[in-house]
């Protein structure tokens, strides 16, 4: 049976799993990633404010979601990361499942809003979003590589 839960430790095995559904989420992209280590992992998860949540078959970690709080002046919203199930595990709802306990998390932290960007390719995503009340902000998106 699959369990939605908030990772609080990390292990080795974990760097691993987690690596590769980074891998997975990003095999579309032109840029290379790098891979996460066990110390920036283990400082994620002891950061308040950084919460992961995974989609557990076992001990093996088949899906994630990171929720970031951003403070601001009079309030905190929330930015959704890096959703992905394992290939092997897609289509059984477990990117919903994930999803909603992002929500549950937020609403329990007070958060204002959730944002979260998705690529118009990944279509699956789009419409789970769209599902769960998401909708299209009209924005220009800017990036500054450093």
């Amino acid at each position: 049976m699959i369990e939605i839960e908030q990772l609080r430790e990390v292990t080795e095995e974990n760097v691993l799993e987690l690596n590769e559904l980074m891998r997975q989420l990003r095999k579309d992209h032109t840029v290379e990633t790098s891979q996460a280590s066990l110390a920036q992992l283990q400082e994620m998860v002891a950061d308040k404010n950084t919460i992961l949540i995974v989609a557990k078959d076992g001990q093996r970690i088949v899906g994630m979601a990171l929720l970031v709080i951003i403070l601001k002046i009079g309030k905190s919203i929330g930015s959704v990361e890096d959703v992905v199930v394992h290939e092997e595990y897609r289509g059984q709802g477990l990117g919903e499942k994930i999803m909603k306990e992002v929500i549950a998390v937020a609403k329990a932290r007070k958060l204002l809003t959730l944002g979260l960007t998705s690529r118009p390719i990944r279509v699956a995503g789009n419409k789970l979003y769209q599902k769960l009340g998401f909708t299209i902000k009209e924005t220009n998106v800017y990036r500054l590589k450093l």
